[in-house]
């Protein structure tokens, strides 16, 4: 009598539509759109990477925005993309000041790596997003979400860019999220928003 059946009862085939949906759940990133609410933030003195007159002992977003405030999420692991935004909102900020507001960047690396990778002078105030808080706040990050799971060439656990124009309401004006590191920052949409206090997401 042939054995080649003897374990069938055994040996069930798996069920392919049975087999759990890895990821399927995992929520999403969600970046703040213009017209919502910033959430509040406190930064300690330590994570104060370049002081340029707002961070001299940490500060809360309060103290921030007495006047309109551009916060610009930042990684050096944004390789490319990353130098040329860095470069980008130099060249802006004396117009951003000139406009009546104030420029922040947030880094996601703290102050041994930046500066390892940024020789340059800084003329604005720059802080290290430790556990990067404020950026899971605004939704560019999720540990779900994994910019390396969507961007080759990413291959660290950071943030998507980001630019926020946030009033001293603590309301956002101006909105740009990057998800896929593909636009460039538009100049004059960041400079329009600061001076004709519209609200604008890109």
């Amino acid at each position: 009598m042939s054995t080649l059946y003897r374990y069938a009862d055994y040996l069930q085939q798996p069920v392919p539509e049975n087999f759990p949906k890895t990821g399927y759940h995992r929520e999403k990133i969600a970046p703040l759109g213009a017209g919502q609410q910033f959430p509040e933030f406190f930064l300690e003195a330590d994570q104060v990477i370049k002081d340029a007159g707002l961070l001299t002992q940490g500060a809360s977003i309060h103290t921030l925005t007495a006047q309109p405030l551009v916060v610009v999420f930042y990684s050096i692991h944004w390789n490319g993309y990353a130098d040329d935004l860095l470069d980008q909102v130099i060249a802006l900020h004396p117009a951003i000041e000139a406009a009546g507001a104030k420029l922040l960047l947030i880094s996601s690396e703290g102050r041994k790596q930046f500066e390892a990778v940024n020789k340059q002078e800084i003329p604005f105030d720059v802080v290290y997003d430790r556990d990067f808080d404020i950026a899971k706040k605004a939704g560019i990050y999720k540990k779900s979400d994994p910019i390396w799971g969507f961007v080759a060439g990413v291959n660290e656990d950071v943030p998507v860019p980001a630019v926020y124009i946030i009033t001293p309401a603590l309301q956002i004006r101006y909105a740009f999220a990057d998800k896929y590191l593909e636009h460039q920052l538009q100049p004059a949409e960041l400079l329009a928003a600061i001076e004709n206090r519209t609200a604008i997401t890109a």
